[in-house]
């Protein structure tokens, strides 16, 4: 038991949130979840480290334990031993993010966090019904397994990986409010969190606090150090990055000044794409494609990101073609994909031509770059979009 307890506390150490903001978030809630699974097992150490005895002693370690595990929610809460947690819960934290529609990259992580959760309260459980030490030690080095695996480990992504892995290699380690890019090239300014097919590619840091203010989740592959800016790489960036088409794109940043020719697409390309974003993205974009489970897509928001980003068209090529649908990736043919790309186009009122956009990857397309434009007149002034015909 002693070295499950030993290697526990060091997973735990790997966990710990002084990156994360106060935002009613998922991040937020993996990063409680976290807290509470450090004060179950917090109970747990000490009760076997320490000089108590008396089968009281024990009872009550149990019962905080659970507390901190179930929540006050939960019929196993019991409200006289006390809360070293958040009164959330881990459970609770859990819960709140499982339920949701759809599911995220992240989600089968959390999943098989959430049922070890509930074998170790299953465990505990059973430690509260033992009269022999022997026994009630033994239940309680089954939880703290299960609770190694709540925890899982930076390096490891899915299941296996736990609410760290989770944090480490998946969207859900991107703080409330802070910036996302993509993560198919280096972010123009730091901080910036690098994004791909919803896995976390790097976290990029300005080079003077970069030391105080690495993510501690984050288990690092390899470092970039640039003039200001530190990019610290997971060790699933190589991976995800096979989605940006070139896995070179990661190394290449957006501060060449190149010619900015207008999206090529044709007007009929973008009537025929307004029937597949009905069918295949309205879901997650909106009628309005503002968003909803997704980003917006079109108009000022969309616009002044993408400016901001400094992205190409070849971003917006990589994202629709290779990471579109969200629910099913790839399910599109080339036409449909060329199609919608057009209507996202036109509705941000860019002026339709002569040139279809294009069905096959071309190196033209990340000379084009993305922005508000010009003497645009929008048919929605507020939203900064124009209908398609």
């Amino acid at each position: 038991m002693r070295t499950i307890v030993l290697w526990l506390a060091c997973v735990l150490a790997l966990a710990s949130p002084p990156w994360a903001q106060a935002a009613p978030d998922d991040h937020a809630g993996a990063i409680g979840a976290l807290a509470d699974v450090r004060a179950a097992v917090a109970e747990i150490v000490r009760i076997e480290d320490g000089y108590a005895v008396g089968h009281g002693a024990y009872v009550r370690a149990a019962h905080r334990a659970m507390n901190a595990l179930v929540g006050r929610r939960d019929d196993g809460y019991a409200a006289s031993y006390g809360d070293p947690g958040d009164g959330v819960g881990t459970l609770g934290h859990l819960d709140i993010m499982l339920d949701k529609v759809g599911s995220s990259l992240w989600t089968p992580a959390i999943e098989g966090a959430k049922a070890n959760v509930l074998a170790a309260a299953d465990n505990l459980q059973s430690a509260l019904g033992q009269k022999e030490m022997e026994e009630y030690e033994a239940d309680l080095t089954r939880a703290l397994a299960n609770l190694a695996l709540v925890v899982g480990r930076p390096a490891q992504d899915g299941v296996l990986g736990g609410i760290s892995g989770a944090l480490g290699n998946t969207t859900l380690g991107v703080p409330w409010g802070a910036t996302s890019v993509s993560g198919c090239a280096l972010p123009s300014r730091a901080p910036a969190y690098g994004i791909v097919a919803q896995r976390l590619v790097y976290v990029a840091l300005p080079r003077r606090s970069a030391s105080a203010a690495i993510p501690d989740e984050l288990s690092i592959s390899r470092v970039v150090v640039r003039a200001d800016d530190v990019v610290l790489y997971t060790h699933g960036a190589v991976a995800a990055t096979t989605a940006c088409g070139h896995a070179s794109r990661m190394q290449r940043t957006r501060e060449v000044a190149l010619a900015a020719p207008e999206p090529p697409f044709t007007a009929a390309q973008a009537h025929a794409g307004s029937a597949v974003y009905r069918k295949s993205c309205l879901q997650c974009h909106g009628a309005d494609l503002q968003g909803t489970a997704g980003p917006a897509v079109a108009g000022t928001e969309f616009l002044t990101t993408a400016k901001r980003n400094k992205w190409s068209l070849e971003d917006l090529r990589v994202t629709v073609f290779q990471n579109m649908p969200f629910s099913n990736p790839g399910s599109l043919t080339p036409k449909q994909y060329a199609d919608v790309s057009a209507f996202l186009l036109a509705s941000s009122c860019y002026p339709a031509g002569t040139r279809p956009f294009p069905q096959t990857d071309s190196s033209t397309l990340a000379a084009v770059k993305l922005g508000p434009i010009s003497g645009a007149k929008p048919t929605n002034a507020k939203l900064g979009t124009c209908a398609v015909k």
